[in-house]
């Protein structure tokens, strides 16, 4: 039993597809999404959404935005995201590396709208690292009772 996805980010279309489960990072902490879940509205938080459809899971990053859920479909509007299959760890890192920098800066010149936009992302650099390390561990653990097996 799946239901739709749609992730759209403001720059293209993330994903759009079937899914059977999926994990989504809200302010309120992770929620797990199966078909007919309860109409729901809630934030974004930094992190990882991750869908699981015929046994193959899929990962993608995630900087905030807004979820809604239905029945048959699950909408997510998120600031950025991409397909964690696809971050390139090194490039990744040095934009770490960058961000850093530039907050440096920042501070020294006493700009806090400058050091707001290089903390968020320095906050965005670290998620794809992060996502970009452990891509090869990203499997959604289910109990032995898990009846999407």
């Amino acid at each position: 039993m799946s239901f739709s996805v749609k992730i759209y980010s403001r720059y293209h279309v993330v994903y759009e597809g079937n899914a059977d489960f999926a994990a989504i990072p809200t302010k309120s902490g992770e929620v797990g999404i199966l078909e007919n879940h309860v109409r729901m509205y809630a934030k974004l938080d930094n992190g990882l959404i991750r869908l699981k459809l015929d046994g193959e899971e899929l990962a993608f990053t995630c900087t905030g935005g807004i979820l809604e859920t239905l029945p048959k479909e699950v909408r997510i509007l998120v600031d950025s995201s991409e397909n964690v299959d696809e971050i390139d760890e090194a490039r990744a890192a040095e934009a770490v590396r960058r961000a850093e920098e530039a907050m440096t800066q920042a501070r020294e010149h006493h700009d806090s709208s400058e050091f707001a936009r290089a903390s968020a992302l320095l906050r965005k650099s670290r998620l794809r690292v992060s996502a970009a390390k452990r891509k090869a561990n990203f499997r959604i653990r289910f109990s032995k009772n898990d009846p999407l097996k």
